[in-house]
């Protein structure tokens, strides 16, 4: 401890006082808060594996591994980029899928008739090129320095090098627990099922081979079915395991940035602090917004695109099927109920994190213009107005349309329209044919019909 005495005050220069903080800041933090933190600040930028959110991620991301849908390629010490091993096993997954939409597809042929086998190969093929998608467009953003990699490099950069809350962490719990008990359920009942029921045989035979209840022995078509399930149900919800957790982490952000500008403002409109600080927290955050976009916008169109034709495909084999046998039942319905969770899940995260980034800007509206620097003021409230008035914020499909609150309004309603029209078509129940036969008199004013 450094000490100055009346009469030698003026030989103590200011680095004792600057060495006395830093040794009294010093005693505030542990050793592991200090090298997190220098490690976040220093080696996060030139390598994302550093990052404490990427550290805090790895369970998911062992997951994703075993799976094939991530591998990391950073910088060294020395500039150049090092990719992971796993990168082959990767290739080999999106290869392997690739080639299972293609075999999906030799399924059909000329003259089908529209019947069970034909909705079942149609859901199964729509199903298989979401998923593939997935696993492709993970694989270009692992390879790619503009996608994942970015994300968590700016993420250590601009908010500081902090990383998951509680909240997060216990979603990353929950969420990869409830994808391992998907994968189970989806594979092992699935497969369990064929097996122990023969009359799905014709059904969902037809899936995996062209005439594959032909042949003699059929336990290899329903071991395939079971593999394909493996590998769909963990490129499905994987990923969308990812994208909840980082849509939350980055939500929970401008969460806090609306709450510390609501603080910053008075009842009377004053600003306690610098507005321009605000929005260029803000803007950094949209740029994370962005980046996040640039990686999942292919997989938000994709599972638009994929889940609704499978959902009123499902619905119609469940209303027209309901009289085949109880386990067909059971099956659409396990569907119909993965479908929906599914768009639910990416349609109410993306939507939750629109509006949290919008939030500010009813706290805008209330500040009052005032003081000496009241030009300054009101351009950067203009800016930041312009900022949350003039764009839509958020995750988007290709850039067709940005996933908001009106965006789940429009599909619930949809779907709700399609049920509504297949309850209203569907015959009843043992109607058969109604033969008529009609007579017109010389007149034409009426028309007798005599059912026969």
């Amino acid at each position: 401890m450094y000490r100055c005495s009346n009469n030698s005050i003026d030989r103590c220069d200011g680095k004792s006082f600057d060495t006395f903080n830093s040794n009294h800041k010093s005693e505030d933090e542990t050793p592991t808060e200090k090298v997190v933190m220098e490690s976040d600040q220093q080696d996060g930028k030139s390598d994302f594996r550093k990052t404490k959110m990427y550290r805090q991620l790895r369970p998911l991301l062992v997951c994703m591994r075993l799976f094939g849908l991530y591998f990391t390629r950073a910088k060294t010490l020395d500039g150049k980029l090092q990719t992971e091993k796993v990168v082959w096993w990767c290739a080999f997954v999106s290869v392997f899928m690739i080639v299972n939409v293609i075999r999906s597809m030799t399924t059909f042929y000329i003259g089908e008739s529209y019947e069970h086998p034909f909705f079942q190969k149609a859901m199964f093929l729509i199903w298989s090129s979401e998923c593939t998608l997935k696993v492709v467009v993970l694989f270009i953003f692992c390879y790619r320095q503009d996608g994942l990699p970015e994300y968590f490099t700016l993420w250590s950069k601009m908010c500081h090098g902090i990383g998951l809350d509680k909240f997060c962490k216990l979603l990353l719990i929950k969420a990869i627990v409830a994808t391992w008990i998907f994968i189970i359920f989806n594979s092992v009942v699935f497969t369990l099922v064929l097996i122990y029921v023969p009359i799905l045989d014709d059904i969902y035979l037809e899936v995996s081979w062209r005439h594959a209840n032909l042949y003699r022995t059929k336990y290899q078509f329903k071991m395939l079915l079971g593999g394909l399930a493996i590998f769909n149900s963990s490129s499905s919800l994987f990923p969308i395991a990812l994208y909840t957790i980082l849509c939350f982490a980055l939500g929970l952000q401008f969460q806090k940035l609306t709450k510390e500008l609501s603080s910053a403002i008075s009842n009377e409109g004053h600003l306690e602090g610098n507005l321009e600080d605000f929005r260029l927290r803000h803007e950094d955050l949209c740029s994370l917004v962005t980046t996040l976009n640039r990686v999942y916008m292919p997989i938000i169109a994709a599972a638009y695109a994929a889940n609704i034709p499978m959902f009123c495909i499902v619905m119609y084999t469940l209303i027209y099927s309901i009289d085949i046998h109880i386990s067909i039942v059971l099956i659409n319905l396990f569907w119909l109920t993965f479908l929906l969770m599914h768009l639910l899940i990416i349609s109410s995260v993306a939507a939750w994190l629109s509006s949290q980034a919008h939030s500010a800007l009813e706290h805008i509206y209330r500040l009052r213009a005032h003081g000496q620097s009241i030009k300054d003021l009101q351009l950067q409230i203009t800016i930041f107005l312009s900022r949350l008035t003039g764009t839509q914020i958020g995750l988007s499909a290709c850039h067709l349309f940005v996933v908001d609150r009106p965006t789940i309004l429009t599909i619930a309603g949809m779907m709700v329209t399609y049920f509504v029209l297949l309850l209203q078509f569907k015959l009843p129940v043992g109607s058969g044919v109604c033969c008529c036969n009609g007579t017109v008199p010389e007149n034409n004013s009426v028309l007798l019909i005599n059912a026969g």
